[in-house]
């Protein structure tokens, strides 16, 4: 009976994790969540997975846990590229996450490149949330843009003063005032296990003790992906694969409910005989 409530559980939470992923299917950057499942006969066998994954409830005792994952486990799969013109999106092509602060001041880390600048100047994503750059436009650069290796660049305007030219006239060293100045550098980070990372809000992730800290890289830097401006990198989630995993999970939970309820059926019945 403990066995069958352990394996209603585990389908359970694989249908809620599949739902999940399928919901995400239109989220840039979303990396699908994946549902591991193992026996594990003592502490050593879960404290090892616990430092890899992280979330294992603290035990000696010698029981057979049959659904011990409450951990985190990740397809880091590339997802497909999609261009969109606009030269402040950012997609990365291969490893490597953006860092990015919060509003509550936590430190997280993004594969969605959706980018802008704000008001005082930052470069922020589409939930408002700071690139770790320390890059602040100022006032008189526009059109800015991104580098394949992550460098920033701006277009300062320079400002013409009655001294500088002739009253009407537009000459081509007015014309050269404009030029492009480099503004900063977008780093990239990467960890030694991905997998132990805390996921929050679909795209966000945060280092634990079990993934340890981020390893900060450039753009193109061996073990590191390359920028691509313009683009932004989709779901990684296989809608067919999922739907056809959702069903079968589901299949599977409505099979043993059934033999539960046999299962019920027949002890009443050898109560009823007994007595």
């Amino acid at each position: 009976m403990q066995v069958s409530a352990h394996y209603l559980h585990s389908l359970q939470n694989r249908m809620n994790l599949i739902s999940n992923n399928l919901a995400n299917t239109a989220t840039t950057g979303f990396k699908q969540q994946l549902l591991s499942l193992e026996e594990s006969y003592d502490a050593q066998d879960r404290s090892n997975t616990a430092a890899l994954y992280g979330g294992f409830p603290e035990t000696t005792l010698p029981v057979i846990r049959l659904n011990p994952y409450d951990g985190k486990r990740y397809d880091f799969s590339q997802g497909a590229l999609e261009n969109t013109g606009n030269p402040l999106d950012l997609a990365v092509s291969g490893e490597g996450f953006f860092q990015v602060k919060t509003s509550d001041g936590r430190i997280g880390y993004t594969r969605a490149g959706l980018f802008m600048v704000d008001g005082a100047g930052n470069l922020v994503n589409n939930e408002g949330m700071t690139l770790e750059t320390n890059v602040v436009v100022p006032e008189d650069v526009s059109e800015v843009s991104i580098g394949s290796d992550g460098t920033i660049y701006g277009l300062k305007t320079a400002t013409e003063t009655a001294e500088a030219g002739t009253a009407g006239a537009e000459t081509e060293e007015g014309q050269n005032a404009n030029n492009f100045i480099e503004l900063g550098k977008i780093s990239l980070y990467r960890f030694a296990n991905a997998d132990g990372l805390e996921q929050t809000g679909g795209t966000m992730f945060y280092a634990t003790d079990a993934s340890g800290k981020a390893i900060e890289g450039t753009s193109g830097e061996e073990g590191f992906g390359t920028i691509q401006n313009g683009m932004v990198e989709k779901s990684n989630t296989n809608i067919m694969t999922a739907m056809a995993d959702l069903i079968q999970a589901q299949r599977a939970y409505q099979i043993d409910i059934r033999i539960k309820q046999n299962q019920d059926e027949m002890m009443v019945t050898t109560i009823g005989m007994r007595g």
